[in-house]
């Protein structure tokens, strides 16, 4: 009698395996999607970062010394505790970030929501 139970319970316990198996990993809510802005007020610059739902981005600086903006565009990608810049021409850059309320820190900075 034990030898048959065995013998039924283990194709059950395999097909559960692989039931959860297939049902995969999620990926996270992406809570970065949106405009974030940094404002530097003692010196007039700026950082813009704008995080689409297609996973690319757009990342404006102004440099309020020179009155110049300059631009990078491209991918990223993310998790619950960092995001990696992806850079067509240099190193991709990880950055480790939180988001409380409509603030987003990273990179020793403070961006609102926009």
């Amino acid at each position: 009698m034990k030898i048959k139970r065995v013998h039924l319970l283990t194709p059950i316990l395999v097909f559960l395996l692989l039931l959860t198996a297939c049902a995969g990993v999620e990926d996270p809510e992406n809570l970065l999607i949106g405009t974030w802005k940094h404002i530097n007020y003692q010196t007039g610059d700026w950082e813009k970062i704008t995080f689409n739902e297609d996973k690319t981005y757009r990342l404006e600086n102004y440099d309020g010394a020179t009155y110049q903006t300059s631009v990078l565009a491209g991918n990223y990608t993310f998790d619950e505790e960092r995001f990696v810049i992806k850079q067509r021409f240099s190193y991709d850059i990880a950055y480790y970030y939180t988001i409380s309320g409509d603030n987003l820190y990273f990179g020793g900075l403070i961006y609102v929501r926009q």
